[in-house]
């Protein structure tokens, strides 16, 4: 149990420090809009997908991430709230990493039958 709880706070942080670092980046649109868009659901989805492989619940495993982005854009921009689509992208890329990860947990016990 403290293991799970572990791996889901160590995803929360990582979660955390990746957006924030990006939405600090804001100045840069390029690189913002590739980081926000592109990079920060890719990552959340990553871990999601290994946090699922290691048996955490699929269910806990995707809704830290856009909670943690949610957070960070606020942090980082000292109470004005973020823009919502990123967020929902990470939230839907990070349900697709879980359910990904679900899927291999359960392959994984069929092929051992």
């Amino acid at each position: 149990m403290k293991k799970r709880l572990l791996f889901l706070l160590f995803q929360f942080a990582s979660v955390f420090c990746v957006s924030f670092i990006s939405y600090l980046l804001r100045p840069l649109p390029v690189l913002y809009y590739i980081l926000i868009y592109g990079f920060v659901p890719l990552f959340s989805a990553i871990f999601s997908l290994k946090l699922v492989v290691k048996s955490v619940n699929p269910y806990l495993a995707w809704i830290l991430p856009p909670v943690a982005q949610s957070l960070g854009g606020l942090l980082a921009a000292m109470g004005i709230a973020p823009d919502p689509l990123p967020v929902m992208i990470t939230a839907f890329i990070s349900l697709v990493g879980a359910a990904a990860g679900d899927v291999i947990n359960k392959t994984n016990k069929q092929g051992r039958k």
